[in-house]
């Protein structure tokens, strides 16, 4: 190195001190580089070429500021204190430095010590320097995967727990023969607490081979498609000596595949429904017995109908012969017999047919013809049918004008049975000298007939039965009244039918009000 082309100067001119410092340091074996003067010329060691990189050898006698100019705002205030006679160290200092044209982050650890010089002042400073970034990396990189690992323990733990409190079967087996290497304990549950890990399915559950599940787990790892099974019936001993039992399983072959793509295993998921199953097939089961029995009661009650109304209309027609004189002349006595034999006739035959249609609703044999009607028309052609009734027991019987355009959809012959039961009802229970007003208006997007009386009332424990089959309801003041009590359960079973429905408001003492709610539409 010419030192003369250097502020420096020819080495035989430099001071004893500056030759001391730099003999110690070009023999050591650890970056060290002297940095002399105000200018802090550098002066270094082969150690030192290697942390400089390619700004070697332009930093021969060149400041150190200068050299290392993208981190003089770093260093600068170190070298201040160095030359104020401060020893100065750091360790694992991150510094952004420029070597081979590519900015990096390097540590570093080092010293700064003032030289001292004749006269005991501070002639430059001594550098030891040793680059840490591969060992601060290095650490990091420790740091990192020891932080990982302790993550990966957490969610082994975690996954752990979830595997074997999970209320679902699972299982993994590993192979081509299937060997068991997870189970957790519902799966041991399902299988009899059998000894299962390390061992073949084959082996552990020698039964399920026949059945089948042994090809699905063959196909699932060549395929890798998933297989899931609904309600499937597996044959499984409890224990390796016990006779297996029937149970039911939801279950999901899926593959295990590695990283790599690799298929190695399969997965099993499920849950056990045998309760279910059963419970379904036993509900089933019941359901369909109550069928039968409900339609063979239908049968029954539809064909003692058709027996009863045919010597009943026979008796009806005789009536009317012999009231015609037809066999010779009748007597006022004899008029009188034949008119009350005539009236029981008529009620037994009500009697029957109340029965005959609640046996068709029952056995779904009803058949209803949807159309728009006049709901206004309606009441009107309600009135003088059971106008006479009324009059008979002195009952006001009233019609609330409605809106004429109000139109509702239902079988017009029906929704006439339904109102004309609930009136005759109305008139049947309210005194002599009572009221029964008929109404209908709008109810949202229904249409609702109300029939309301001023009567003796129901009592509210009994509400909840009136539309039972069977069901009288006994009203205060009133005497036990004729019928069977189908009609308002055969009422509001066709407003059911009709998508409607039928419900009662009844206070004792103040009346009842039975409203009938259509759905309603636009007149045609």
């Amino acid at each position: 190195m010419d030192w003369a082309s250097t502020p420096l100067g020819p080495v035989a001119q430099w001071p004893q001190s500056l030759k001391t410092a730099v003999g110690m340091v070009v023999r050591q074996g650890i970056a060290q580089t002297v940095c002399w003067g105000p200018e802090l010329l550098q002066i270094y060691n082969d150690a030192y070429r290697v942390i400089l990189g390619d700004k070697h050898p332009a930093a021969l006698g060149k400041p150190v500021l200068w050299t290392w100019a993208e981190i003089e705002r770093d260093i600068k205030p170190l070298f201040e204190r160095v030359m104020n006679g401060e020893t100065v160290y750091f360790e694992d200092l991150p510094l952004q430095v420029v070597r081979f044209g590519e900015e990096q982050t390097a540590f570093f650890t080092f010293s700064y010590s003032p030289i001292i010089v004749e006269g005991g002042v501070v002639g430059g400073a001594l550098v030891n320097c040793l680059e840490t970034t591969q060992q601060v990396r290095a650490q990091s990189l420790q740091h990192e995967r020891d932080r990982l690992l302790a993550e990966l323990e957490v969610e082994r733990s975690r996954l752990e727990f979830a595997f074997e409190s999970a209320p679902t079967f699972l299982a993994v087996l590993h192979g081509p023969e299937h060997v068991y290497t997870l189970a957790n304990a519902t799966y041991y549950q399902l299988v009899g607490h059998r000894e299962l890990l390390g061992r073949a399915i084959r082996e552990a559950l020698p039964e399920v081979e026949a059945q089948g599940f042994v090809a699905l787990l063959d196909q699932v790892l060549a395929t890798g498609e998933p297989y899931v099974g609904r309600e499937e019936a597996v044959m499984l001993a409890r224990t390796d000596d016990a006779p297996p039992e029937e149970r039911f399983v939801d279950f999901i072959f899926s593959p295990l595949v590695e990283a790599d793509g690799r298929r190695t295993g399969v997965i099993v998921h499920g849950t056990d429904v045998t309760e279910h199953v059963l419970a379904r097939r036993e509900a089933e089961s019941a359901r369909r017995e109550a069928e039968l029995a409900n339609q063979a009661k239908g049968d029954f009650l539809a064909a003692m109908s058709h027996e009863l109304r045919t010597p009943l209309n026979a008796i009806g027609g005789y009536v009317e012969l012999i009231q015609l004189g037809i066999h010779g002349p009748v007597t006022d006595a004899q008029r009188a017999s034949l008119t009350r034999v005539r009236t029981n006739q008529q009620h037994l035959l009500r009697l029957i047919n109340d029965v005959l249609a609640f046996a068709k609703v029952e056995a779904g044999q009803l058949e209803l013809d949807l159309q728009p009607f006049d709901a206004r028309a309606m009441l009107d052609t309600i009135f003088p049918l059971i106008a006479p009734q009324a009059q008979a027991k002195r009952i006001a019987l009233s019609i609330t004008p409605g809106d004429p355009a109000l139109h509702a959809l239902g079988d017009v012959e029906r929704v006439r049975q339904i109102l004309l039961n609930l009136v005759g009802n109305a008139i049947k229970f309210t005194l002599p000298d009572g009221a029964v007003t008929l109404a209908c208006r709008r109810s949202g997007d229904a249409v609702a007939f109300r029939v309301s009386d001023n009567g003796p009332g129901i009592a509210e424990d009994q509400l909840e039965s009136i539309f039972d089959p069977f069901v009288q309801v006994e009203r205060r003041f009133s005497n036990p009244h004729e019928g069977v009590g189908l009609g308002l359960a055969i009422s509001s079973d066709l407003a059911r039918a009709m998508d409607g429905r039928l419900t009662v408001e009844s206070k004792l003492g103040e009346g009842s009000t039975f409203t009938l709610e259509l759905p309603g539409t636009e007149a045609e």
